[in-house]
């Protein structure tokens, strides 16, 4: 073996010890926050791979700390809670920008892709786009740039959120500098 060959490794191996020494409200938290519909405990315990007493503690967990919803009592139907995950999402901008003008110039760059998207559909809004309309050729095409203008249209709002809470810090921390 030259030692330009790098050591065998088991990287599957690696993955499988990983997955197995996760716990059932590790499967479960994996599971629930990645439903977008209302989902049964029976299909989010099958999912995680765990009983559906095993998944209902912690179902009702992630409702007390806001990462899920509980829409339905009767069968329980959970999904994801998208205002915490939104919430996370801007504060995490708030951690990577640290001033407005940071965040301005981030939304600008968002803003032309925004209005590329949008010429390119001929369309104000990605729901004012029909996929039916486009070009069946180009439908996969489409629907990734239709995705795309999608995320742009969510980290714009983000950003803004964002700028909006990083003023209101900054207004605050002069305002309370006077006596």
């Amino acid at each position: 073996m030259s030692e330009k060959t790098p050591p065998d490794l088991d990287l599957t191996g690696e993955w499988d010890a990983t997955l197995e020494g996760r716990t059932v409200k590790d499967r479960v938290y994996e599971v629930a926050t990645a439903v977008t519909s209302p989902t049964s405990v029976t299909d989010i315990a099958e999912r995680a791979d765990c009983t559906k007493e095993g998944a209902r503690p912690h179902l009702e967990w992630f409702v007390d700390l806001g990462v899920l919803e509980k829409v339905a009592d009767n069968p329980a139907l959970f999904m994801r809670n998208e205002a915490y995950f939104e919430f996370r999402r801007v504060t995490e901008l708030t951690r990577e920008f640290e001033t407005p003008e940071e965040i301005a110039d981030r939304t600008a760059e968002y803003r032309e892709r925004e209005r590329d998207l949008a010429a390119s559909f001929e369309a104000s809004s990605p729901g004012a786009v029909v996929l039916s309309d486009v070009d069946s050729e180009d439908l996969d095409e489409a629907y990734d740039r239709l995705s795309e203008w999608r995320a742009v249209t969510r980290r714009l709002r983000e950003l803004h959120e964002a700028k909006l809470r990083l003023e209101s810090d900054s207004g605050s921390t002069s305002a309370s500098s006077f006596p």
